[in-house]
């Protein structure tokens, strides 16, 4: 393993007497999806900010390969791009001409500008908006302008503040399939979200920020995997006795189970043998299966259980 991209290492913030962020250590590797998830307020926007230099840490450092970001701002300037919670593209601007402002802002030449415009257009799905005034636009393309515009100058990193924040199922999903698009052409990602199931979906590692502290950090399946060594069975039957089904089941090896109505899912910890019994069981009750489904807790339950919040 090679030294690490990005590393936070003992990173405290502090607005006057608030402590916004406490001895935060953590790494990203070269062509990482990165989630910080939080709840408001939790911080994850400072964090960004200290990560692209924008704040100076109270306490700690932030490298970029081995160097210390707040020395080399030229150089973190021309790698990563950033694209703000609130947007930083030019409404009264064209797409066209947002493209051009933000290349000549990081210093590139016209033909650069011209070719790398056309590229992202077409990559990011924008050409017939070319001429088209930013505040004309949907908020699915707004939101893909405001990448294009921190992509212009083809950065190594890119960060993104809750990059899905206000946007419909459907846009999120797209916007997401983006953002993977994006990594897989070679550029790590850093993004907040507190939307879990998309950080789950996406991310290829992440850490979950509560109360200015990281409680927990590594890949989604990691994580839920130190977290619990129980597994969810999601079971779904016809025509659903539910609570017949828990009552048979009884209490032996069954951590807890939740009737949702349309399925049941049950915490084992032997999910082989309660399986067994549920097929076992269904017979007796004159239900049919109709699927069951075995997988690890999710990283919302995760996030649940450390915080205490529901998402």
């Amino acid at each position: 393993m090679g030294e690490p991209l990005i590393q936070v290492k003992d990173i405290s913030k502090r607005f006057g007497k608030h402590l916004v962020l406490n001895n935060l250590t953590f790494t990203i590797d070269e062509r990482d999806i990165y989630g910080i998830i939080g709840l408001s307020g939790s911080g994850k926007t400072t964090i960004l900010n200290l990560v692209i230099g924008f704040l100076k840490p109270t306490k700690g450092t932030v490298t970029y390969k081995n160097k210390n970001i707040l020395k080399i701002q030229k150089e973190i300037q021309n790698k990563f791009g950033f694209v703000t919670q609130s947007g930083s593209y030019y409404t009264d601007l064209t797409v066209l001409e947002n493209l051009h402002y933000f290349g000549r802002m990081y210093g590139l030449n016209n033909d650069d500008i011209a070719k790398r415009s056309k590229d992202l257009l077409t990559f990011l799905d924008l050409t017939d908006a070319t001429h088209v005034l930013s505040q004309d636009l949907s908020t699915g393309m707004q939101r893909r302008l405001d990448i294009a515009c921190a992509l212009i100058h083809n950065p190594e990193v890119l960060i993104l503040d809750e990059p899905t924040e206000d946007l419909d199922p459907l846009l999120r999903k797209e916007i997401l399939t983006l953002l993977k698009n994006i990594n897989d052409n070679g550029t790590t990602i850093i993004l907040t979200s507190h939307m879990l199931n998309e950080i789950e979906s996406v991310c290829t590692n992440t850490a979950i920020l509560h109360n200015g502290n990281i409680v927990m950090s590594g890949s989604p399946n990691k994580i839920k995997g130190l977290y619990s060594t129980n597994i969810e069975i999601h079971l779904k039957t016809y025509p659903g006795k539910y609570e017949l089904i828990e009552n048979r089941l009884g209490k032996a090896n069954v951590e807890k189970t939740i009737n949702l109505g349309h399925k049941l899912v049950i915490y084992t910890s032997k999910p082989e043998e309660l399986l067994r019994r549920i097929l076992d069981i269904l017979p007796g009750l004159r239900e049919r299966l109709v699927d069951v489904d075995v997988d690890k807790p999710s990283l919302e339950e995760v996030f649940e259980s450390l915080t205490g919040k529901k998402k």
